[in-house]
């Protein structure tokens, strides 16, 4: 089977449409992306269309949290109320639903592997905030977590969010398809195990 994953778009449309016409050079089985359609860029409303359109499996990230639920959920991001208010004037009542309704993570099992996709590693799932913070990469607490039942019991776990790939343990992260140093990841599984790789997206 055969996977494509991409994360963090934050409004920008060109990079979206290239990383979904390279996903669809390579006849994947699934596509599967990891949340943040808002934030940064100003297509977010376009974005969010095309990616509904897609009939992609979508995460929801912490920046559909901040439209659906309001800053006050994350104390870090108080200077983004006024452009989350914004954003939130401009979605449709059916956008918001889609929004919602995302959920925060997906897992499939293939060929008796199981796959974990999420925005980023839990604190506790049933906060309102449920993510580490980005503190947790540079304080040790997130190479804790990496060790934890609920994320080796994994054969993967793919993660997006810090905006930078790299692998610890058997959590593998992907960067911003909407930044600098855009890429994507494609992931094979097969009786044999699990392997990927990271693909640039070149824009």
């Amino acid at each position: 089977m055969k996977i494509a994953v991409f994360s963090d778009v934050h409004g920008n449309l060109k990079a979206l449409k290239e990383v979904l016409e390279q996903i669809k050079d390579k006849n994947v089985d699934k596509t599967v992306f990891l949340g943040d359609i808002f934030q940064r860029g100003n297509e977010e409303i376009e974005c969010l269309k095309r990616i509904q359109d897609s009939g992609i499996t979508c995460i929801k990230g912490n920046c559909e949290l901040y439209l659906a639920n309001g800053v006050d959920i994350d104390p870090d991001v108080e200077y983004l109320r006024e452009y989350y208010d914004g954003a939130r004037a401009k979605v449709t009542a059916e956008q918001m639903q889609f929004i919602k309704h995302m959920p925060l993570f997906y897992e499939i099992e293939s060929e008796g592997r199981k796959l974990l996709f999420t925005h980023f590693l839990f604190s506790d799932i049933q906060a309102q905030y449920p993510y580490l913070q980005l503190s947790s990469l540079k304080d040790g607490t997130f190479d804790e977590a990496c060790k934890c039942e609920a994320v080796q019991k994994y054969d993967l776990v793919v993660i997006g969010h810090c905006h930078r790939n790299f692998v610890k343990e058997n959590v593998v992260s992907v960067s911003a398809t909407g930044l600098e140093g855009a890429s994507w990841l494609l992931i094979d599984v097969s009786a044999a195990g699990v392997s990927f790789e990271h693909i640039d997206i070149g824009v």
